[in-house]
């Protein structure tokens, strides 16, 4: 994979979280109702802290991504970081539907994340190739 496509895999990984992040933040109940079978308490306070802390997270994430789309020192490690993270949500997201609490459209998403998470393997791979020919040819 060339740096071109890194950089697009990368703005592709971005756009994903910050509207996923931003849509589930506009409207938890609406998500709640679409994405798990039974919805919490409108009153529990601390579940909805958590919630927007998950939330918030994923939106710093894709900002994250966005920024080492255009920032190529900080790829390999955004990669790496980014996919072992989505391989993470894909195990949370299979193991919510595998429970019962989960609808299968969160398995959908998570197996987006999936995804990408092969997708930024592969991504981190040629990054590390990228950069040892850039030091092979005096290029910083």
């Amino acid at each position: 994979m060339n740096s071109n496509r890194i950089k697009w895999v990368l703005m592709f990984a971005a756009a994903w979280n910050l509207v996923g992040g931003a849509t589930s933040l506009a409207d938890p109940a609406g998500h709640i109702a679409q994405m798990y079978v039974a919805a919490p308490p409108a009153d529990d306070a601390l579940l909805m802290f958590f919630y927007r802390c998950t939330w918030i997270n994923v939106l710093a994430w894709g900002s994250a991504y966005l920024l080492s789309a255009f920032w190529s020192a900080s790829r390999r490690a955004v990669l790496i970081a980014g996919g072992a993270g989505k391989a993470a949500y894909f195990l949370a997201s299979a193991a919510l539907v595998a429970s019962g609490v989960g609808q299968p459209l969160v398995l959908v998403f998570g197996l987006g994340d999936l995804a990408m998470a092969f997708l930024f393997g592969w991504a981190a791979m040629s990054q590390r190739h990228i950069e040892r020919q850039d030091m092979a040819w005096g290029r910083t």
